[in-house]
């Protein structure tokens, strides 16, 4: 890596950057110091202790909140640790394959003519795809997939009840889309298929007592009434 360039352009980045502070250049050579030690390969693995001593920063606060946001700026990407026996990783973005050969006096005046936004933020722009692509890819596992007929035979056995209404309780969804009251799509069809179970067994305590109110009441009324004397002879 030519690190001269690189230096050149990050410096340049730095001075282009309202926002930035003597510790975050500190911080920031404190890290490419590592690099170089590692011939530039990344990640580095770091220890806090060592690198707030190197950079001169007092609090483990401000060490983090800075290291944070140099990596909001694309300067690194951050892999803090929580193990004590694991220091954390650091991937510093390489930018010295980009066209800033002027002294950084003079790219900061002509940055707009040389490409900046593409030569200096296309690495942290790709990990920020990568990042929003493995985001989607998460939404996407977690989003109601219709589960197959055969997972459902095999819930609805396991809580004992027949495949057959396990059919008729896919039959149905299918029927209208999968969805929950006929508006909200299914989230959790476990928990549809455990009310559709509540609902049969409520289904067949009906059918086990057939009789309507109609019926019970003529039952009644054909029945003697012994207690008032009307039904015996005068």
């Amino acid at each position: 890596m030519n690190y001269i360039r690189h230096q050149q352009t990050v410096f340049a980045m730095m001075d282009a950057n309202a926002n930035i502070k003597p510790i975050h250049i500190s911080l920031y050579l404190a890290l490419f110091r590592k690099w170089n030690q590692n011939k530039f390969e990344n990640p580095i693995i770091i220890n806090r202790q060592e690198i707030m001593k190197m950079s001169k920063i007092s609090s483990p606060n401000t060490y983090t909140k800075v290291l944070k946001e140099l990596e909001r700026w694309n300067y690194i990407r951050y892999h803090p640790s929580f193990d004590p026996n694991s220091g954390s990783k650091v991937h510093l973005y390489k930018f010295d394959t980009g066209t800033c050969t002027l002294p950084v006096s003079n790219l900061i005046s002509s940055y707009k003519h040389i490409n900046y936004i593409h030569n200096i933020y296309s690495s942290g722009e790709s990990s920020q795809n990568e990042l929003k692509e493995n985001n989607m890819k998460e939404k996407r596992k977690k989003a109601f997939q219709v589960p197959p007929i055969e997972h459902i035979q095999i819930y609805f056995e396991q809580k004992g009840h027949s495949k057959t209404e396990a059919e008729k309780f896919f039959n149905y969804y299918e029927s209208i889309g999968w969805l929950v009251g006929g508006k909200t799509k299914m989230k959790d069809w476990k928990a549809a298929a455990r009310n559709w179970m509540l609902n049969v067994e409520k289904f067949q305590k009906k059918e086990a007592n057939p009789k309507s109110k109609q019926e019970t009441i003529k039952d009644q009324v054909s029945q003697p009434f012994s207690g008032s004397g009307y039904n015996e002879p005068l």
